[in-house]
């Protein structure tokens, strides 16, 4: 793999490249961290060292499953609260951690009261206090269309539009199917991915029925986390936490982080159905779908960038982020 200097992170295109430089960089940023907790902790609690030398290894060899960042996290968590007995727990967790897998795995979450891992999931994806959301395992026919949609989708991307498909791959190490809330009155999700997962996606499957709609969730939920990563290093604003503002996707205001996501990866949704579009592989339904689907994005996206250029009080990480999706953008907003 090039060097994560030698590769163009901040630009728009999608590349295999580019997403296993930013992975890279998530776990040499986790490897860091543990090795100074490991340092600090020496005297207080008992460290697994040798486990932990080969765990670290591993970690610089390739990827690792997004629950290592979760239990990183609330590894953490347990220092600062000082539970050092969950603290030595969570660190036996992480060097008995498993291999991720070669591939990309698409999972159906398990029950929250009896499964660990789905516990996690849980709680790490839902952290907004101020907006709670139910997250539930899938009915099993559920799970089973949306993994057809899955397919579907990277087949598309792979005869239109390749580039992508090898990022997302890279970028959604695991798609972990769930379900929402069946009361309309509670807060609702298709999607969602947490910087405390990263790597991991939550998808609603009661929220896709084509294959396009499910290639634009792909570049959609890939595109946090190809946010979160290029924030390994600082922000992509400035803003005060506490501020909201309208967002393109959702109809309760947002900090400033949710509009930039928002506008960000409505332009990778443009460009993943733009690109299958200009490929000529889609039939009538499709083609049709996918024009209104670009002309919806577009708009979504001047929506997003209006609020970001008025509110936003950028970075030069963040301004070289939006300037180069805004530059892809430029040709389809009239």
């Amino acid at each position: 793999m090039m060097a994560a200097d030698l590769i163009d992170l901040t630009g728009f295109d999608p590349s295999r490249g580019r997403a296993e430089a930013v992975s890279a960089r998530m776990r040499g940023r986790l490897a860091e961290s543990l090795r100074y907790i490991v340092d600090q902790a020496a005297g207080h609690i008992t460290v697994p060292a040798a486990e932990m030398e080969r765990f670290l290894e591993r970690l610089a060899s390739g990827p690792v499953s997004p629950l290592v960042f979760g239990i990183y996290c609330d590894l953490v968590l347990a220092i600062d609260a000082n539970a050092l007995d969950n603290a030595e727990e969570h660190l036996r967790e992480l060097v008995a951690s498993p291999n991720a897998p070669a591939d990309l795995r698409v999972l159906d979450l398990g029950d929250p009261n009896i499964d660990p891992s789905a516990n996690r999931y849980l709680r790490l994806v839902d952290t907004d206090e101020s907006l709670p959301f139910t997250i539930s395992p899938p009915a099993r026919s559920g799970a089973a269309a949306v993994r057809g949609l899955i397919a579907e989708a990277f087949d598309l991307l792979d005869a239109g539009n390749p580039r992508l498909a090898g990022e997302v791959r890279v970028l959604l190490n695991e798609i972990v199917l769930a379900s929402g809330s069946d009361d309309p009155a509670e807060v609702q999700f298709d999607g969602v991915s947490s910087f405390l997962l990263w790597g991991a996606t939550v998808l609603e499957v009661r929220s896709y029925k084509t294959a396009l709609e499910m290639v634009q969730a792909l570049a959609h939920e890939s595109g946090h986390n190809l946010l979160f990563g290029l924030c390994a290093d600082g922000p992509l604003h400035t803003n005060d936490d506490n501020e909201r503002f309208s967002s393109p996707l959702r109809i309760d205001p947002r900090p400033m982080d949710g509009i930039i996501h928002a506008a960000y990866v409505t332009a990778r949704m443009h460009q993943s159905v733009q690109r299958l579009l200009d490929a000529g592989l889609l039939n009538a339904a499709q083609t049709v779908e996918a024009r209104v689907a670009v002309v919806t994005n577009a708009k979504r996206f001047a929506m997003g960038m209006d609020t970001v250029d008025r509110d936003a009080k950028l970075t030069p990480l963040g301004q070289t982020v939006m300037d180069n999706a805004r530059a892809y953008m430029a040709s389809y907003l009239s």
